[in-house]
């Protein structure tokens, strides 16, 4: 099982190397062509559509991968009735969308962009053939359909970038990239298995899932409002331009996460089946994970931290040398982030899904509450550590407030401890040899 565990995060490490280049090369380019004016509209509008992801996954993803694993003979039901779901509450939160164009302050361009990409994205709602294949470990099939249409996708991004720099146009291209997305999710699970089967859709089934998931429901729309709001919140309170520059510092740290999501998603099933068959390795399995991904989280924070003034600048042009102050700070919020990924899982695991609600509440609370305070005096670096606090206290220091969540904390404790721990065993040998 570890076997096949290690070998599925390779697949999903493999379209993450992947995706981290081509993203990264997009948005040099559209940030160069575009601007900090227009690359902030872009950014406005595509954190807006984050904000109702939520509704297109109803929190069903780590569900299903458990209803999988545990009633295998039940997959046709499982998927079909997830994925009509998953479809209702995308329709929601494109109705939403369309509302917040028509009645807000927006530009033309940005209405029309909100409305494309967000049309298009509700097709994100068949994402749950990922976790179909995440439970039979294997994620290959996924990564090579995923990894054509983001260079696809990314070739197309470039290509107006560089000849036709538009708002609108690039908008378009990411609306065909989540068409191609859905599209490739539906052939992949026909071709693989049996296809959603409509008429097996059983809505009290449905009902009960939900039931279920409400808590990592709401958890998922506090999670992507500290995730996304700030800017959204800088957008209204510091302007467009500002947006840009943030977003920059945003995608050179937040591009690292997927290796958390990939290490945590890959080893999940094989905890399940710890925490059944052998709980003595399952408590040691959760220390190794924690260890490396904190230990991961560090070292990347360490070489952003030392690299941001010189690269960024040189990557982005002068217009955005602001961002490499706003990175240095916001690359240390990777430290709780890689953490919270395995904790999502474990939270799933030993059944507190209400704690995710609580956990990203006060994350999200903390993190509007600090953005109102912080942007009007320091704009983009206030929002930054606006984002450190939020998260810091939403991925660890909410986890000492329960007694059932505080074994997590110890075990997120002694891996931030784990450097020390290190060294003073490597002193202690230094100093028995001399």
């Amino acid at each position: 099982m570890i076997r096949a565990a290690l070998k599925n995060s390779s697949w999903l490490m493999s379209e993450k190397v992947v995706t981290m280049a081509m993203n990264l090369l997009v948005a040099l380019l559209l940030a160069r062509q575009l601007g900090p004016e227009l690359f902030g509209e872009l950014n406005y509008v595509l954190a807006l559509v984050a904000l109702v992801t939520p509704l297109s996954a109803l929190g069903l993803n780590a569900l299903i991968m458990r209803e999988l694993v545990e009633h295998p003979s039940r997959e046709t039901q499982i998927m079909s009735t997830a994925a009509a779901c998953r479809l209702v509450g995308a329709t929601v939160g494109l109705l939403g969308l369309l509302l917040w164009a028509w009645f807000s302050s927006m530009s033309v361009a940005e209405r029309v962009s909100l409305t494309v990409i967000g049309a298009a994205a509700t097709l994100q709602a068949f994402q749950v053939v990922e976790y179909y294949f995440q439970a039979n470990v294997t994620a290959r099939y996924v990564v090579k359909m995923r990894a054509t249409v983001i260079i696809v996708a990314g070739i197309g991004k470039i290509t107006f970038a560089l000849f036709y720099p538009s708002v609108i146009a690039v908008a378009c291209v990411y609306a065909v990239e989540f068409f191609a997305w859905g599209a490739g999710y539906l052939l992949l699970y026909k071709s693989k298995s049996t296809g959603f089967v409509w008429r097996k859709v059983d809505w009290r089934y449905g009902m009960q899932l939900l039931k279920q998931s409400s808590w990592l429901i709401l958890s998922g729309i506090a999670a992507v409002l500290y995730l996304k709001i700030d800017q959204v919140m800088l957008g209204h309170l510091a302007g467009r331009a500002e947006v840009g520059v943030y977003a920059v510092a945003v995608k050179l740290s937040e591009v690292w996460y997927f290796f958390a999501t990939a290490i945590a998603t890959s080893f999940f099933a094989g905890l399940l089946a710890l925490k059944k068959t052998a709980p003595e390795h399952y408590q040691k399995r959760l220390q190794q994970l924690c260890d490396a991904l904190f230990c991961v989280a560090l070292l990347l924070a360490i070489a952003v931290t030392l690299l941001a003034d010189p690269v960024v600048p040189w990557l982005f042009g002068e217009d955005y040398a602001a961002a490499a102050a706003i990175l240095v700070i916001h690359i240390w919020a990777s430290v709780f982030v890689f953490m919270r990924a395995l904790a999502s899982k474990w939270l799933i695991a030993e059944r507190l899904l209400h704690f995710s609600l609580i956990s990203h509440g006060i994350g999200a609370v903390l993190n509007i509450i600090a953005n109102f305070i912080l942007i009007p005096q320091w704009q983009g670096e206030g929002a930054a550590v606006a984002t450190i606090l939020s998260y810091a206290c939403a991925s660890y220091v909410a986890f000492w407030l329960s007694a059932s969540t505080r074994p997590l904390a110890l075990t997120m404790t002694r891996a931030m401890l784990l450097p020390f721990t290190l060294g003073y065993r490597y002193w202690h040998m230094l100093t028995r040899k001399g």
